[in-house]
C-alpha cells in the first residue's frame, strides 16, 4: 500500500466499507471522505470508531452535514500531501462527478506515493463484465485526470457470499487485467467466510460490516 490511497467505485461495491476496513487493518493516520454523490454507507458516519482506532475522519466543514451532498471539502483534506509522515485513504465517489474531486489535488499529487484503485463488485449490474468495467475504468480516469493504479475484487452477496462467488469476481476481473495491464491488489472478504476460502488474487482484507445494519 501507497503512503496514500484513493478508492473508488460504484455504488453498490462496498467502496466505503472496504476503505474504512483498509484505513483500520494499515493503522492509517487519516481517511478522507470525498464521496459527495453516495448519500448512503458513507465513511464519515463512522466518527466514533474512527476515534477509537486515532484515525482522524476528515469530510465537509460544514455543521450537521453527515447526510449532505454539498461538495465541500475540508481544508485538512490537503495535508497528506505536505505531510510526508501522514498516511491516508481517500474514499471518492465512483461515477465521473465523483471522480471529478481528485482533479483539485493535481498540482500536490506525486505518482509515486499515490494509489487510485478501483473495488469492484461484479454483481451489480455497471461492473457485471469486463467490458463494462474497462468502461467504467475509462470514465473514472477521464474525469479523475488520472491513471486507476490497482483493482479491488470486493464481489460479494454480504454473509451470503461463497468462495465460488468470489472466484467468479477474480475470473473476471483477471480477463479486465489482461486488456489494461491491471492487477488486482486486494480482495475484500466478510470475515466470517475467511477460513473457508482457498487461494484469491492480490492481499486478502477481512471485512467488518461497519457501515451496515445487522439485518442487512
Amino acid at each position: 500500500m501507497k503512503r496514500i490511497t484513493f478508492i473508488t467505485g460504484h455504488y453498490g461495491s462496498g467502496k466505503s466499507e472496504f476503505a474504512v476496513n483498509l484505513a483500520i487493518i494499515e493503522k492509517v493516520k487519516m481517511i478522507v471522505d470525498l464521496d459527495i454523490i453516495n448519500p448512503y454507507f458513507r465513511s464519515r458516519e463512522l466518527t466514533e470508531l474512527m476515534i477509537e482506532h486515532d484515525i482522524s475522519l476528515v469530510s465537509s466543514p460544514l455543521k450537521e452535514a453527515a447526510a449532505s451532498d454539498l461538495p465541500y471539502i475540508a481544508r485538512e483534506a490537503y495535508q497528506p500531501f505536505s505531510v510526508p509522515e501522514l498516511t491516508a485513504i481517500y474514499d471518492l465517489g465512483g461515477d465521473r462527478a465523483g471522480a471529478r474531486l481528485m482533479r483539485q489535488f493535481k498540482d500536490h499529487i506525486r505518482p509515486e506515493e499515490v494509489d487510485l484503485l478501483l473495488c469492484v463488485n461484479v454483481y451489480r449490474e455497471l461492473t457485471s463484465s469486463p467490458e463494462k468495467i474497462a468502461d467504467m475504468i475509462r470514465q473514472i480516469e477521464e474525469s479523475s485526470g488520472y491513471k486507476i493504479t490497482g483493482l479491488i475484487n470486493n464481489s460479494n452477496f454480504l454473509r451470503d457470499t461463497t468462495y465460488e462467488d468470489l472466484l467468479y469476481g477474480e475470473r473476471i476481473l483477471n480477463e479486465v487485467e489482461k486488456r489494461l495491464e491491471l492487477s488486482i491488489v486486494y480482495t475484500g472478504i466478510y470475515e466470517d467466510l475467511v477460513n473457508k476460502c482457498g487461494p484469491l488474487a492480490g492481499r486478502v482484507v477481512p471485512l467488518k460490516l461497519f457501515l451496515r445494519k445487522k439485518w442487512l
